[in-house]
């Protein structure tokens, strides 16, 4: 009996994969990491003020308090430096740009990366400017030296526009009084500004700026690599800038810049605008590193770039359509509820044994959250928590109300006690919450009907107590309810009946008690319903015949009277009907024959009269022996015809 109601509980699923929404934008300068503190500081009050119902649970806003202080705290001394590192001194943009497309190209490599490379006309003020993305793309050696768009045309700074390429980014802005196109300086944004001084070739090849490098097709080594080949046909000057090194591998004498994951025998060249790099035993000549994403990575970390729509899969645009860039800002604060959610995990770690769980790898370290076993990032908010049987205890945090992000919450098959906090309510965003199969005791918070967007819920074989919260009824999404196995007391509320989408409700083995509402047979899309062994009285609702998509009705082992209504004949998609150990009268009636999918029946343990429709008995596994009544003979005109002599 339990492996039968697990499995169909762990074989339900929910859609997880809804993105947080970006918070509320912000015009911030970036200085020092002064916008994150900032951005923090709002992203705190915002939270302590939020509503956070705690109903019963004493003491656990200060601790929300706390650990909103304790990480405003950590980010001075942890975040601040990554801004100074990581943003300049521009003022993102304000928006109110408007262009529209000349031409465009749009690029499809894999289903998450679709973007447009257009040509534009940009009205600024009275003037109009031509921003040629594409021309500029295609002139500077297209797909071999740009690869793909990973973002759509943006307003990224003030007085101007730009593009990002998996090798690079390309800016549309004005200087001097003229607006120009021209490649991004990648590397000095990401790698350092100035060059090798103390290393210089003396291979023959094109010396250029102001560092005298030169740029050749062999290297300092003397190692044929095809350098000078690959930059005059891929935009020279224009496309990569000036060399910023000679062409060596990165532990040549006198060599400063240095890639991660070098490996032995690459030689590169590190220009302005990119990494050139020659491969031993590789059949490609030159590889281009992929700057364009390290330097989003930079400039937008922990994946906050997914926040703006900008860098999203995009649809084509059209010759002639009007086209508006996204204006970027808001990244502090973005940052800041970042810093947030770690904190909440922390406090997480903290509270349920963290050193002690199975899988622990990178928790409450410096790595990125996404690093952190069981953590899925997405725009630069935790997402997904998935820390399912891995060995947690102890009592849920307040905390978790703070990562209102989430849209996936599971601690599936641990050790939990205690009660579920009522800041879970927070958890706005959550689709499926799974917290089966741990020892939680106390009640279902009724704050859990704030969760508006969940539709998957599964409390099942906890401790918990109490009356099932009507609040549920509130959750128009849900499409899964168990809450198997616990001791829950009380009536089912009517309220359940107000669940248009609900499929599968799970409420066996518990203490609930008092009628069941007919107001369930409004689920019309509900395929199994399942309460069996509770302490359920009065009679089988009429209106579950509505419940023409039924599977499975469980009703088995409580107290209902009555009869069997004849409107459960209806039910022509039921597969399993079980009504044993009730107190059940009167005669079994004629239309369950219309039950022509049925496959197990369970009726004994009742006490019923007169006969049973010979069909029931028909190829079924069932009870029917143990009823002691005999099977109802065919109507006088189904009886066979005598034959003819």
């Amino acid at each position: 009996m339990i492996g039968r109601r697990a499995s169909n509980a762990l074989a339900a699923g929910g859609n997880v994969s809804r993105w947080a929404n970006a918070g509320p934008k912000l015009n911030i300068r970036i200085r020092g990491g002064c916008a994150i503190t900032e951005g923090l500081v709002k992203v705190m009050k915002r939270l302590v003020s939020r509503r956070l119902r705690v109903r019963g649970l004493s003491g656990h806003p200060r601790r929300i308090a706390a650990v909103a202080v304790t990480t405003l705290l950590a980010l001075v001394a942890f975040a601040a430096p990554v801004a100074a590192d990581q943003h300049d001194a521009d003022e993102m943009a304000t928006g109110g740009l408007s262009a529209v497309v000349e031409s465009s190209a749009f690029t499809q490599p894999t289903e998450i990366l679709g973007h447009n490379i257009p040509d534009l006309m940009l009205s600024v003020g009275d003037a109009q400017v031509a921003c040629g993305f594409l021309t500029f793309y295609r002139e500077t050696g297209d797909v071999d030296r740009w690869g793909y768009a990973t973002s759509e045309v943006l307003s990224e700074r003030t007085g101007g526009l730009t593009q990002y390429y998996q090798r690079g980014i390309v800016d549309c802005q004005e200087r001097d009084g003229d607006w120009h196109m021209e490649r991004r300086l990648v590397w000095d944004d990401i790698g350092g500004l100035g060059g090798e001084p103390d290393l210089l070739s003396e291979q023959p090849g094109l010396p250029l700026g102001p560092w005298n490098h030169r740029v050749s097709n062999v290297a300092v080594d003397g190692t044929p690599i095809g350098f000078l080949d690959f930059f005059n046909a891929l935009g020279g000057l224009q496309a990569f800038g000036h060399p910023k090194s000679e062409a060596r591998s990165d532990d040549a004498p006198g060599a400063i810049f240095k890639l991660e994951s070098a490996a032995p025998g690459v030689i590169r060249q590190y220009f302005q605008s990119a990494v050139l790099e020659h491969r031993p035993d590789s059949p490609e000549v030159v590889h281009l590193r992929f700057l364009g994403d390290v330097a989003r990575d930079t400039h937008y970390p922990f994946d906050i770039h997914q926040a703006f729509e900008s860098f999203r899969p995009a649809e084509p645009l059209e010759d002639g359509q009007e086209f508006a860039p996204e204006a970027i800002s808001g990244i502090g604060e973005l940052l800041a509820q970042y810093y947030a959610d770690r904190a909440a995990l922390v406090a997480l770690y903290d509270a349920l044994d963290g050193p002690n769980w199975n899988l622990n790898h990178n928790w409450v370290s410096a790595a990125p959250l996404r690093q952190w076993t069981g953590v899925t990032i997405g725009a630069g908010r935790v997402v997904e928590l998935d820390l399912s049987q891995n060995q947690l205890s102890g009592q849920i945090p307040s905390e978790i109300g703070l990562l209102t992000g989430l849209t996936n919450l599971d601690l599936f098959g641990n050790q939990l006690t205690g009660e579920i906090p009522a800041t879970i309510g927070n958890l706005d965003k959550v689709t499926r919450l799974s917290l089966w199969a741990n020892q939680l005791s106390g009640s279902i918070p009724a704050e859990l009907g704030d969760m508006e967007s969940l539709e998957w819920v599964a409390l099942g074989i906890n401790e918990l107590t109490g009356e099932i919260p009507p609040e549920l009824g509130n959750l128009t999404t849900l499409t899964h309810v168990d809450f198997t196995l616990n001791q829950l007391s009380g009536p089912i509320p009517a309220e359940l009946g107000n669940l248009p989408n609900v499929v599968w409700i799970g409420l066996w083995s518990n203490q609930l008690s008092g009628p069941i509402p007919a107001e369930l047979g409004n689920l019309t899309g509900l395929t199994q319903l399942d309460l069996d062994h509770n302490r359920l009285s009065g009679p089988i609702p009429a209106e579950l015949g509505n419940l023409v998509d039924l599977d499975e009705l469980w009703l088995r082992h409580n107290q209902l009277s009555g009869t069997i209504p004849a409107e459960l004949g209806n039910l022509s998609s039921l597969t399993v009907l079980g009504l044993e150990q009730n107190q059940l009268t009167g005669e079994i009636p004629a239309a369950l024959e219309g039950l022509v999918n049925l496959r197990r029946l369970f009726l004994a343990g009742n006490d019923f009269t007169g006969c049973v429709p010979a069909t029931l008995a028909e190829g079924t596994r069932n009870d029917i022996d143990e009823l002691g009544l005999p099977l109802c003979e065919p109507a006088a005109d189904e009886e066979e015809a005598p034959a003819e002599v």
